[in-house]
C-alpha cells in the first residue's frame, strides 16, 4: 500500500475517532440520563408512599379526635384523609401501570383501607349513637391499632421494594458513567496512536519533496489544534455535567450560588464574571456569585440596564467604541477590553444574567451552555423550595399549618425535655364564628380569620409558632417563656384582637372575640398529644365559662362535657 494510501486511511481513521470523541459524551449522557429519569421515578413512587401513610394517619387523627371531642369539624381531617388516600391510591396505580410487583400491593392495601374505613364509620356512628364511652370500649379492642399497624407494614413493604431499585439504579447508574470514562479514555488513547501513525507517515512522505512537507505539515498543525479544542470541550463538558449534578442535589440557595461560583472559575479560568438573579420584588437584579477580579460595586442594577435583559438574548461587545454598552457596565474598567452578557432564562422568563470579560474573549457558546444550566438548576432549586413553603403554609392566613406544627412541636418539646425548660401552648378560636359566615357570608369569615392571622404574627416573638390549627381553630407554641409571661401574651393577643375594627362590604362586622385555652409542658403532659388536648379542654373551659377569656389547663377539667362552638 502506497504511503499516500495510509496517509488518506489514517486521516479517515482520525475523523472517526474525532466524530466519536464528540459523540460519546452525548450518547453516554443520554444513556446516564435515561436511568436516572428511572431513578427519580422511583423516589417520586417513594414520595407518594409517604404522602399515602400520612394521609392515613390524618383519617386516624381526625377520628380520634372526633371520638375524644363528639364534635362534627373534626371529622374534617378525616374526610380529607380519605380523599387524599383515594388521589394517591390512583396516581400510583397510574404510575405502577407496567409493574406487576407494585400493582399486586396495591391491590393488597386497598381491601385493607376499605375495611379501615369500614371501622372507623362503626366508631364514629358508636360515638354518635352511644356516647364516648361505648367508642372508647370498641375501640380498646384493638382493631382499629391492628388495622393502622397493617397499613404502616404494607406502605412501608411498598416503599422498601422502591427503595431497593433505587439502590440498583445508583448502583447502574455509577457503572454507566464508568463505562463512559472508560471509553473516553480508550478513544482519547487511539486518538493518541492515529496522530502517532499521522506524523509517521507524513515524515516519510516530506522526504519526496518540499512541497508535500508543507503541505502535510499544515494538516498536522490543523489536526493537532483540532485535538486541543476537542479535549478542551470534552473537559468543558465534563464540567458541566458535573455542575450540573452538583446543582440537582442542593437544597440551598447559597450552596447553589457557592457551586456555581466554583465551576465558573474552572470553565473561564481566563474571564472575571458575576452573576445576578432578579431580586424576589423583580424590580433589580443582585449579584449572587463572581469570580476573577470581578468589582463588587457592579452586583446590583436594574433589569434595563443591561441590553441582554431587553432583548432577551446574548449581548456580546468586541469593540467598545462600535457596539452598543450595557448602562450597568458603562464607566467601569470591566468593559475596556470587550465583554459577554447571556441571559437566565427559564420557561420564557427571564431569571437573571451572566457577565464575562477579559484580555481574552470569553466562549459565546460556552458562557451559553453554561448559563442554561445555570436556569435550570435555579429553577429547580426555587420550585422545590416553593412547593415545600406550601406543603407547610396555610394559604388562607399565611400562617404554618397543622402538619409542620406536629413536624414543629415534637421537635420543640424534645428540645424542651432535654433543656428541663418549658413550653406553653395555646389553642384558640373566634368565638361564635358561624355568626360571621351566616350574616355575612364565608368570605367575611375568611377576612377574619386573616386580620386574627395578622393580630397574632404581632403579638408573638420571633421564637414563637403561630399555626393554623383547623377550622377558625388556631395553635400558639411559646418555648422558654415563664407562666405569666405566656398569660400575659394571652391576655395581650386578647384584648388586641377585641379591639380589631373589620369592615366586610362597607359595613362593620362588629366585634371580634376570641377564647384560649393554655397548657403547660412539662406539668400538663410530655407528649403533643396530650399536650394538645390539654389545651383543648382549656379551651372548652373558656368556651363554658362565657368566652372571650383565657382558661388555663387544671387537671379536674378531664372528663368535662364539651362546650359549645
Amino acid at each position: 500500500m502506497r504511503t499516500s494510501t495510509r496517509l488518506q486511511a489514517g486521516f479517515v481513521l482520525a475523523l472517526v475517532m474525532l466524530s466519536l470523541s464528540l459523540l460519546l459524551p452525548m450518547f453516554g449522557a443520554r444513556w446516564v440520563e435515561e436511568t436516572q429519569r428511572h431513578y427519580e421515578h422511583a423516589g417520586n413512587l417513594i414520595e407518594r408512599s409517604e404522602l399515602l401513610r400520612a394521609a392515613l394517619v390524618d383519617g386516624e387523627t381526625g377520628q380520634r379526635g372526633f371520638v375524644l371531642s363528639g364534635r362534627e369539624d373534626f371529622l374534617s381531617p378525616l374526610y380529607q384523609g380519605f380523599a387524599e388516600v383515594d388521589k394517591l391510591m390512583h396516581e400510583l396505580h397510574a404510575a405502577a401501570e407496567n409493574d406487576p410487583e407494585m400493582l399486586d400491593d396495591l391491590k393488597a392495601l386497598k381491601p385493607v383501607i376499605a375495611e379501615q374505613r369500614r371501622y372507623f364509620d362503626s366508631v364514629i356512628r358508636l360515638r354518635r349513637d352511644q356516647g364516648l364511652r361505648a367508642a372508647s370500649d370498641l375501640i380498646t379492642q384493638g382493631k382499629g391499632k391492628q388495622l393502622m399497624d397493617d397499613l404502616r407494614a404494607r406502605v412501608g413493604e411498598m416503599q422498601a421494594l422502591h427503595e431497593a431499585r433505587i439502590l440498583l439504579l445508583e448502583q447502574r447508574r455509577e457503572w454507566q458513567q464508568q463505562m463512559v470514562m472508560v471509553l473516553l479514555v480508550v478513544i482519547g488513547l487511539l486518538d493518541l496512536i492515529v496522530i502517532g501513525l499521522l506524523f509517521h507517515f507524513t515524515f516519510r512522505i516530506l522526504k519526496e519533496g518540499r512541497a508535500a512537507r508543507h503541505s502535510l505539515r499544515s494538516l498536522s498543525e490543523q489536526l493537532s489544534s483540532g485535538m486541543q479544542r476537542v479535549e478542551l470541550r470534552n473537559r468543558e463538558i465534563s464540567l458541566l455535567s458535573r455542575m450540573a449534578g452538583a446543582l440537582h442535589s442542593v437544597n440551598r440557595f447559597d450552596e447553589c450560588y457557592s457551586i456555581i461560583g466554583r465551576f465558573a472559575g474552572q470553565l473561564f479560568p481566563c474571564n472575571a464574571g458575576s452573576l445576578t438573579l432578579y431580586h424576589p420584588s423583580r424590580d433589580v437584579l443582585e449579584g449572587v456569585a463572581h469570580w476573577g477580579d470581578w468589582p463588587e460595586e457592579l452586583d446590583l442594577f436594574e433589569p434595563h440596564a443591561c441590553w441582554a435583559i431587553r432583548r432577551g438574548q446574548s449581548h456580546q461587545v468586541l469593540d467598545t467604541g462600535k457596539d452598543l454598552l450595557c448602562p450597568h457596565l458603562q464607566g467601569s474598567a470591566m468593559v475596556e477590553s470587550g465583554y459577554v452578557c447571556v441571559p437566565l432564562m427559564a420557561q420564557g422568563e427571564p431569571l437573571g444574567v451572566l457577565t464575562l470579560n477579559g484580555l481574552q474573549a470569553p466562549d459565546l457558546e460556552l458562557a451559553e451552555a453554561f448559563a442554561e444550566q445555570i436556569s435550570l438548576g435555579v429553577s429547580n432549586l426555587s420550585l422545590r423550595d416553593s412547593l415545600r413553603q406550601q406543603s407547610l403554609m396555610d394559604a388562607l392566613t399565611g400562617l404554618h399549618n397543622r402538619r409542620f406544627l406536629d413536624e414543629t412541636l415534637r421537635r420543640e418539646l424534645l428540645r424542651a425535655a432535654r433543656k428541663q425548660s418549658s413550653v406553653a401552648v395555646v389553642l384558640l378560636d373566634v368565638d361564635h364564628f358561624k355568626r360571621f359566615n351566616d350574616t355575612f357570608g364565608h368570605e367575611a369569615g375568611d377576612l377574619v380569620l386573616r386580620h386574627l392571622a395578622l393580630e397574632m404574627k404581632r403579638n408573638v416573638r420571633t421564637s414563637d409558632l403561630a399555626c393554623r390549627y383547623g377550622g377558625e381553630e388556631f395553635c400558639l407554641v411559646m418555648p422558654e417563656i415563664s407562666r405569666e409571661d405566656a398569660i400575659e401574651r394571652c391576655e395581650s393577643l386578647r384584648l388586641s384582637v377585641s379591639r380589631l375594627q373589620v369592615r366586610y362590604g362597607g359595613q362593620p362586622l362588629g366585634p371580634i372575640n376570641i377564647s384560649l385555652g393554655l397548657a403547660w409542658f412539662p406539668q400538663d403532659g410530655e407528649q403533643m398529644d396530650a399536650l394538645l388536648h390539654a389545651a383543648d379542654l382549656a379551651l372548652y373551659q373558656a368556651k363554658r365559662g362565657g368566652r372571650n377569656r383565657l382558661c388555663v389547663y387544671r387537671p379536674e377539667m378531664d372528663g368535662a362535657e364539651e362546650a359549645p362552638g
